[in-house]
C-alpha cells in the first residue's frame, strides 16, 4: 500500500475517533456536543487541561480508548506524511500531472500499446522521426523513464487509459500486446472511441488477422511471417533485401512518401515538368492517388493530382530536402 493512501486511511480512523468520542460523550456523560467536541479534542492532542466535566466510570473507559487509539493514529500519520515527503511520492505526484498535462496538448501523436521488444523498437524508431508518441504498459520499465518518453501506466484495454493516451486527438495506434486476444479487444475499443484514427496491429497467430481487420485495424503485422519472408529473401535475393536495409535505415538510401497538396505548384503539371529529380536529387517510383489506385514506375507524362502520395527514393536526407522545397 502507497505512502498517501496509508496516510489517507489514518486520518479517516483520526476523524472517525472523533466522531465517536463526541458522540460518547454526549450520550454517556449527558453534555452539549460543543463541550463534549472539545473534550474530545484536547483528549486527542494530549495538552493536559483536564477534565472539561466530571467523568464517571464509563466516561473514564471512553477517554482512556480515545487517548490509545487517538495517539497512536496520529503517530502512523505523522510518520506516513514524512514517508510521503522522503519517498519522493509527493514529487511523483507532481510528474504525473505534468505528463498528463502534457499529453492533453498533444494533436496527431501515435499511441503505443505494450512496450514489449516490438513497441520499444516502433517508440525509438517515431522518437528517431520527431514523432510524438505515448506509450500504454502496465508495468513502467526505467528505460522509459530514463529516455523521459510520454506514457501512461494502465491497461490499453480500458477506454479511460486510452483516453488519457489523448486517443480523441491521436492519428494513429499501433497494438502490440503479447496476447492476440488483447490486441482485438484494444482495436475494437479505439476504433469505437476514434473512428478516424489509423490502427495498426500484431498478430502472434495468422488466424488472428482475419479477426484484427474485422475489429478496424488497417494494417496487421505478423513478426513471424515478417521474420519468413526476410529469411526467404536473404536466401535468394540477399542484395534485394541488403538494398531494402539500408533505405529504411535512411542512412545512405532513403525510401519515403510525400503529398502533393493542393496549393502545390506541381499539382497538375506532367511529372517531367515537376523537376522533382533536379531540384530535390529524388525519384518517384510510384504514385497513389487519393481513389486508391498505384502507379509504378510512372512516366515523364504522368499528371501530377492534389492530394497524390508520391512514394520516392534518393539519398538520405531527402525527406528535409522535399520539405525545404515546398514542392
Amino acid at each position: 500500500m502507497s505512502p498517501r493512501r496509508r496516510l489517507f486511511i489514518s486520518i479517516s480512523v483520526l476523524l472517525l475517533v472523533q466522531m465517536i468520542g463526541t458522540a460518547g460523550y454526549m450520550v454517556l456523560e449527558d453534555q452539549p456536543f460543543l463541550a463534549s467536541l472539545y473534550m474530545t479534542i484536547i483528549t486527542l492532542s494530549t495538552v493536559g487541561y483536564g477534565e472539561v466535566f466530571p467523568l464517571d466510570d464509563s466516561g473514564r473507559i471512553l477517554t482512556i480508548g480515545i487517548i490509545i487509539i487517538g495517539y497512536s493514529t496520529v503517530a502512523i500519520s505523522i510518520a506516513n506524511l514524512v514517508s510521503l515527503i522522503v519517498g519522493g511520492e509527493l514529487r511523483s505526484h507532481r510528474e504525473r500531472l505534468r505528463m498528463k498535462d502534457r499529453i492533453a496538448k498533444l494533436r496527431g501523436h501515435t499511441i503505443i500499446c505494450g512496450y514489449g521488444r516490438m513497441g520499444s523498437n516502433i517508440a525509438l524508431g517515431l522518437a528517431r522521426e520527431n514523432v510524438d508518441c505515448v506509450v500504454i504498459d502496465c508495468k513502467m520499465s526505467d528505460e522509459i523513464e530514463e529516455r523521459g518518453m510520454l506514457h501512461v501506466q494502465g491497461d490499453a484495454t480500458d477506454d479511460y487509459d486510452l483516453e488519457e493516451a489523448g486517443i480523441q486527438h491521436a492519428s494513429a495506434l499501433v497494438t502490440c500486446l503479447n496476447s492476440d486476444a488483447d490486441n482485438v479487444y484494444v482495436t475494437l475499443t479505439a476504433r469505437g472511441l476514434c473512428p478516424s484514427i489509423k490502427i495498426i496491429a500484431r498478430a502472434e497467430q495468422q488466424s488472428t488477422e482475419a479477426k484484427l481487420k474485422r475489429a478496424g485495424a488497417d494494417s496487421v503485422i505478423s513478426p513471424q511471417t515478417i521474420g519468413a519472408n526476410k529469411a526467404v529473401g536473404l536466401l535468394q535475393r540477399p542484395h534485394v533485401v541488403d538494398f531494402a536495409d539500408m533505405a529504411d535505415r535512411g542512412v545512405d538510401i532513403e525510401i519515403a512518401q510525400y503529398q502533393i497538396d493542393a496549393n502545390s505548384p506541381i499539382a497538375g503539371k506532367p511529372l517531367k515538368d515537376s523537376n522533382i529529380r533536379e531540384r530535390a536529387d529524388v525519384m518517384v517510383v510510384a504514385i497513389k492517388r487519393p481513389d486508391g489506385q498505384q502507379v509504378f514506375g510512372p512516366g515523364p507524362h504522368e499528371i501530377l493530382q492534389a492530394n497524390d502520395q508520391l512514394v520516392v527514393i534518393g539519398r538520405g536526407g531527402m525527406s528535409e530536402r522535399l520539405e525545404r522545397l515546398n514542392i
